[in-house]
């Protein structure tokens, strides 16, 4: 009885499914960027839905905003990584965006579960953070958000906002330091040429090839990690107080390049994510891989 009477006196929002008791009853934006750091992220970046058109370094956004109209924030979410060393194929990068996916997708529930309006959404990510403040556009066409450069992992949530829950943008201010304008590490480094004094070329990146399961030979023979490549990132100063971490004894099994050549690769896969990583993926890449260390 005495929860039949806290649940008639409580708002909705006040409780999540579960039945677990929100103390605020507001979830403003103090609120949401609390749960954002609970479920792992950094930061929660609150900016204004996108008005932008798309931008031909991110091919795969595609947004229209008369779709949903009743979005009045884009959270922007940031989980900082450390980066394996250089030597190791291991794709950091990908290992943290799977666990950055799933954490957005705990959130989003919360979020949904408390009344507020929510949608997880690919957003034009880069546009979004180098307009309102957060990151600066680097010459590779990265963005930096210090104090974490470019090794972070971000996600993006549309977010409506009521009486209820009033979810606001917010202003930021991250000045650009001019540093690209003097800085050619990265022109020098990238393999493909994919980087020039005039900026980045999508279609020569190496990236861009690698959605595929079959890479072009070219690709095939300048890869050093498994699914992206991270070269112009180890360069770049920007990142130079990151540091490095060792993967996981589970990533090192789960990536051994006899395990995954066999066809073992479902560990692997679990821990990227099985989006990225279909048809042969990454058992073509360790054939590769090993026939390049017999050379």
């Amino acid at each position: 009885m005495y929860l039949q009477y806290i649940l008639a006196k409580k708002p909705r929002s006040a409780f999540c499914k579960s039945g677990e008791l929100w103390y605020n009853r507001l979830m403003d934006n103090a609120q949401l960027k609390k749960l954002a750091k609970e479920a792992g992220f950094a930061e929660a970046y609150l900016l204004p839905p996108p008005d932008m058109p798309r931008n031909e370094n991110e091919p795969s956004i595609v947004w229209n905003t008369e779709e949903h109209p009743w979005a009045r924030v884009s959270c922007l979410l940031v989980l900082p990584y450390k980066p394996y060393p250089a030597d190791c194929r291991i794709p950091a990068y990908y290992i943290n965006s799977n666990i950055s996916y799933h954490a957005s997708v705990v959130l989003a529930k919360k979020l949904t579960a408390a009344g507020v309006k929510c949608l997880r959404a690919e957003l034009p990510i880069k546009q979004l953070a180098v307009r309102y403040g957060v990151a600066v556009l680097c010459r590779s066409s990265l963005i930096s958000i210090p104090p974490y450069g470019t090794r972070t992992v971000l996600q993006t949530l549309l977010l409506g906002s009521s009486e209820e829950h009033p979810l606001h943008p917010e202003e930021y201010s991250v000045p650009d330091d001019g540093l690209c304008s003097s800085c050619r590490a990265c022109i020098a480094a990238c393999p493909a040429h994919a980087i020039g004094e005039d900026g980045y070329d999508v279609q020569k990146c190496m990236r861009f090839y690698m959605d595929d399961a079959d890479y072009p030979d070219w690709v095939y023979e300048i890869q050093r990690t498994h699914i992206g490549c991270e070269i112009c990132q180890q360069v770049c100063p920007r990142n130079a107080g990151i540091g490095t971490e060792e993967p996981s004894a589970e990533a090192a099994l789960a990536f051994d390049l006899d395990t995954l050549a066999s066809g073992s690769t479902k560990s692997a896969r679990l821990l990227v994510g099985k989006n990225i990583t279909g048809r042969g993926k990454l058992q073509k890449e360790a054939l590769n891989f090993l026939k390049r260390d017999r050379e």
